[in-house]
């Protein structure tokens, strides 16, 4: 009997400072529209940021300014005013052209914390990835690993400039977060004539044919053109390699340590210039 399909009602999309808010907002209306979710934007006045402005040392560098130019409290209220009406706008003008209705809401407070409260009443929260470069590596942002270890709900990590795109990759090790990871695999490749690279846990033969036969029996892959691909080990490095040879455009993994670790997860979404999707 094929699993019943995955549902997601509510999805709430945090925007930033950056510059990349319109990609941002362009892939949760695609998510919304294909899911025919509720849609909630959220930005976050972080206080952190207002508490520093306070502080009587504190500058902002400015090329050309050896001692960089003085912060107050008061300028950055201003600033983040301005930021908040510009993202008020982007999210009008975006539901009017979608014809789609977002509700936008402002917050102010840790932004870590207050998304992870925010997204208690939702089912996926939408962030974009704030990656740090150092020298050849990355590494994944403060608040992205926090959100990435704190969030009760599905959790979607974009890349900056990402869209929502087929083919789609995920992985199966059998637990009920991978089942689920599928299962929303399975509605998006349906979009993409029916093609879908699942990616199996290195294991035994035996753990191998009892995952296959989980597949076949869970979902209705007569009508899907479904390639497994099994891991000699569980790393990053493989997993990239999977997404570069089928072309993956989106990953779906589920979020619980049955298959990587928090740190291999971290690495993955830094390395990936694509959409992850952790699921619950």
């Amino acid at each position: 009997m094929a699993m019943e399909k995955t549902r997601i009602d509510r999805i709430l999309l945090a925007l930033d400072s950056s510059a990349a808010n319109q990609n941002i907002l362009r892939a949760g209306i695609t998510l919304a529209s294909h899911f025919h979710s509720q849609l909630n934007v959220l930005f976050i006045e972080d206080a952190d940021l207002i508490s520093a402005a306070e502080l009587p040392f504190a500058h902002e560098i400015v090329l050309g300014l050896p001692s960089g130019r003085a912060i107050n409290a008061a300028g950055m209220e201003r600033s983040i005013q301005l930021q908040t009406t510009r993202l008020r706008k982007l999210v009008a003008s975006a539901a009017q052209q979608n014809r789609i209705e977002i509700a936008f809401n402002v917050l102010r407070g840790n932004v870590a914390r207050t998304l992870c409260e925010a997204s208690s009443q939702t089912d996926l929260l939408i962030i974009g990835k704030n990656s740090l470069l150092q020298g050849k590596s990355r590494k994944v942002g403060s608040i992205t690993r926090s959100v990435m270890s704190s969030v009760q709900c599905d959790l979607a990590v974009l890349h900056y400039g990402s869209n929502i795109d087929r083919p789609v990759v995920t992985s199966f090790t059998g637990s009920a977060a991978s089942l689920r990871a599928v299962s929303l695999a399975v509605d998006l490749a349906h979009e993409d004539h029916d093609q879908l690279i699942i990616i199996l846990p290195a294991t035994d033969d035996l753990k191998y044919q009892q995952l296959h036969s989980a597949i076949e029996e869970n979902f209705n892959i007569q009508q899907l053109r479904i390639t497994l691909v099994r891991l000699s080990d569980n790393s990053t490095d493989q997993i990239l390699r999977v997404i570069q040879q089928f072309h993956g455009r989106i990953l779906l993994l589920e979020s619980g340590s049955d298959f990587l670790t928090g740190e291999q997860k971290q690495a993955l979404i830094a390395q990936a210039d694509i959409p992850v999707i952790f699921l619950h």
